[in-house]
Protein backbone atom coordinates (compact mmCIF):
# COMPACT_ATOMS: atom_id res chain seq x y z
CA UNK A 1 0.00 0.00 0.00
CA UNK A 2 1.51 3.15 -0.58
CA UNK A 3 0.95 6.36 1.50
CA UNK A 4 0.86 9.70 0.03
CA UNK A 5 0.86 12.78 2.32
CA UNK A 6 0.86 16.22 1.44
CA UNK A 7 1.09 17.18 -1.95
CA UNK A 8 3.37 15.64 -4.74
CA UNK A 9 3.62 17.41 -7.72
CA UNK A 10 5.24 16.83 -11.17
CA UNK A 11 6.24 19.78 -13.38
CA UNK A 12 6.61 17.13 -15.91
CA UNK A 13 3.05 16.03 -17.84
CA UNK A 14 1.36 13.42 -18.08
CA UNK A 15 0.55 11.46 -21.86
CA UNK A 16 -2.26 13.44 -22.01
CA UNK A 17 -0.89 16.67 -21.44
CA UNK A 18 -2.27 17.73 -17.87
CA UNK A 19 -0.49 19.05 -15.04
CA UNK A 20 -0.90 16.06 -12.13
CA UNK A 21 -1.08 16.48 -8.21
CA UNK A 22 -1.36 13.62 -6.01
CA UNK A 23 -2.65 14.19 -2.24
CA UNK A 24 -4.15 12.54 0.47
CA UNK A 25 -7.63 12.71 1.57
CA UNK A 26 -6.64 14.58 4.72
CA UNK A 27 -5.43 17.66 2.72
CA UNK A 28 -8.17 17.32 -0.20
CA UNK A 29 -10.42 18.22 2.93
CA UNK A 30 -8.24 21.17 3.88
CA UNK A 31 -8.22 22.39 0.26
CA UNK A 32 -11.41 21.46 -0.98
CA UNK A 33 -12.73 24.88 -1.26
CA UNK A 34 -9.77 25.92 -3.02
CA UNK A 35 -9.94 23.21 -5.77
CA UNK A 36 -13.62 23.72 -6.49
CA UNK A 37 -12.91 27.22 -6.85
CA UNK A 38 -9.83 27.14 -9.29
CA UNK A 39 -12.28 24.59 -11.39
CA UNK A 40 -9.50 21.12 -11.73
CA UNK A 41 -10.11 17.56 -12.70
CA UNK A 42 -10.72 15.57 -9.32
CA UNK A 43 -10.03 11.93 -9.66
CA UNK A 44 -10.61 9.68 -6.32
CA UNK A 45 -8.64 6.33 -5.70
CA UNK A 46 -9.52 5.08 -2.75
CA UNK A 47 -7.48 7.18 0.13
CA UNK A 48 -5.31 9.18 -3.03
CA UNK A 49 -6.85 12.24 -4.43
CA UNK A 50 -5.38 12.91 -8.37
CA UNK A 51 -6.05 16.71 -9.80
CA UNK A 52 -5.45 16.94 -13.54
CA UNK A 53 -4.96 20.41 -15.51
CA UNK A 54 -3.43 21.88 -18.17
CA UNK A 55 -2.65 24.95 -16.37
CA UNK A 56 0.42 25.42 -14.82
CA UNK A 57 -0.65 28.93 -12.80
CA UNK A 58 -4.16 26.93 -11.47
CA UNK A 59 -2.10 24.01 -10.16
CA UNK A 60 0.64 26.60 -8.50
CA UNK A 61 -2.20 28.61 -7.06
CA UNK A 62 -3.07 25.15 -5.30
CA UNK A 63 0.66 24.45 -4.43
CA UNK A 64 0.50 28.13 -2.58
CA UNK A 65 -2.63 27.94 -1.07
CA UNK A 66 -1.30 24.21 0.64
CA UNK A 67 2.02 26.18 1.54
CA UNK A 68 -0.46 28.90 3.46
CA UNK A 69 -2.74 25.75 5.30
CA UNK A 70 1.18 24.37 6.15
CA UNK A 71 0.63 21.30 3.91
CA UNK A 72 4.08 19.24 2.95
CA UNK A 73 4.48 19.68 -0.85
CA UNK A 74 7.01 17.82 -2.53
CA UNK A 75 8.10 18.98 -6.02
CA UNK A 76 9.67 16.84 -8.34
Amino acid sequence: MVRVRGLNVSRRKDPEGNYVVVMDMNSYELLKSSISKLGVNVEFMGNVVIIRDRSWSRINKLINTARELSINVNED
